[in-house]
């Protein structure tokens, strides 16, 4: 029977850790963990995560893996709502600093010392913070209920759309919003991703009736256009990768399907282990991100990753 050296003409190199840098068919044994891995290629997938330290539903996601951020929501009504935030290393989370009110369904976007937490469930005139990495600052109020606000971009300068009580976008500059030009579908529980001027807004429901929705909408920072629409329709919850570009994203598009979109057209990838909707998602690209808590006030976290992983390999 042929061997691996045979094949290939050396031994599988023995290291005490992973390589920094690994090409896609690479193999080597690691001393550390006792397991024979190799680089391969994944579409997209979904596996566990850290769990939040308490379950809730109705948070905002920012950031990415290793460097997430979760905050607000609650385990019911407006009562319930928190100020809590904690930051995800990609194995644990940990306590953030409190927010300057309780809110749920509100729109992050950032990295997390360029959040900007905007409007949400339980504070009216949509009372809007941003975060440095450590603390929370207070900035001027939307000036509506901003319940089921999404946003794309960070602190120094966001756009919101899709908020159930309003069909107009919104500009924040860094110090002041101001009002831009509506929708021209009007939905809520959606997903936004890009940045202020280059954003986009999918799925969810129309705020007249609740019907399903597979909308794709852009927002260039002065006009709207229409994209091919998803393949599915349905509320998304703010579950995608908020932070990538238009030209390539992931969306949780109806649980537990996970969309990708490659600027032309949409893929089918991997899905969910703990289906929900309303949870703390985020991620920089179309290949990493994450997704924590949501509905039933799960705390289970998931990460996804796409192109080149490091996998272990069995005899199962």
């Amino acid at each position: 029977m042929a061997t691996y050296i045979n094949i290939h003409g050396n031994n599988i190199p023995i290291r005490a850790s992973d390589p920094s840098n690994p090409v896609q068919g690479e193999i080597w044994y690691n001393t550390t963990t006792n397991s024979l891995k190799g680089q391969g290629f994944s579409s997209g997938a979904w596996s566990s995560g850290g769990n939040l330290p308490t379950g809730r539903s109705a948070l905002s996601g920012s950031g990415s893996t290793p460097a997430g951020f979760a905050m607000g929501g609650g385990t019911g009504p407006t009562a319930s709502y928190v100020s809590a935030t904690n930051t995800y290393n990609g194995t644990a989370w940990t306590a953030g600093g409190a927010m300057t009110h309780t809110a749920a369904y509100a729109a992050a976007c950032g990295t997390i010392p360029t959040t900007i937490y905007a409007g949400g469930d339980g504070n009216a005139p949509g009372a809007s913070n941003t975060y440095n990495g450590t603390a929370w600052t207070s900035i001027p109020a939307l000036g509506f209920d901003g319940y089921q606000l999404k946003g794309a971009g960070d602190k120094a300068n966001a756009f919101m759309a899709q908020g159930y009580y309003s069909s107009s976008g919104y500009y924040w500059n860094g110090s002041s919003w101001a009002t831009k030009t509506a929708v021209p579908t009007h939905n809520y529980n959606t997903s936004a991703v890009g940045t202020y001027n280059d954003a986009s807004f999918l799925g969810g429901n129309a705020v007249a009736g609740g019907a399903v929705s597979n909308i794709h909408l852009n927002w260039n920072g002065s006009s709207w256009s229409t994209r091919t629409v998803m393949p599915v329709s349905g509320g998304t919850g703010g579950q995608i990768s908020n932070n990538a570009p238009t030209s390539s994203f992931w969306v949780q598009a109806t649980s537990p399907t996970t969309l990708n979109w490659d600027g032309s057209s949409w893929t089918t990838v991997g899905s969910l282990s703990t289906a929900r909707s309303g949870g703390a998602s985020s991620g920089s690209s179309s290949s990493e991100g994450f997704i924590a808590g949501g509905s039933g006030n799960t705390t289970a976290t998931e990460e996804f990753v796409a192109g080149s992983v490091t996998k272990t390999i069995s005899t199962s």
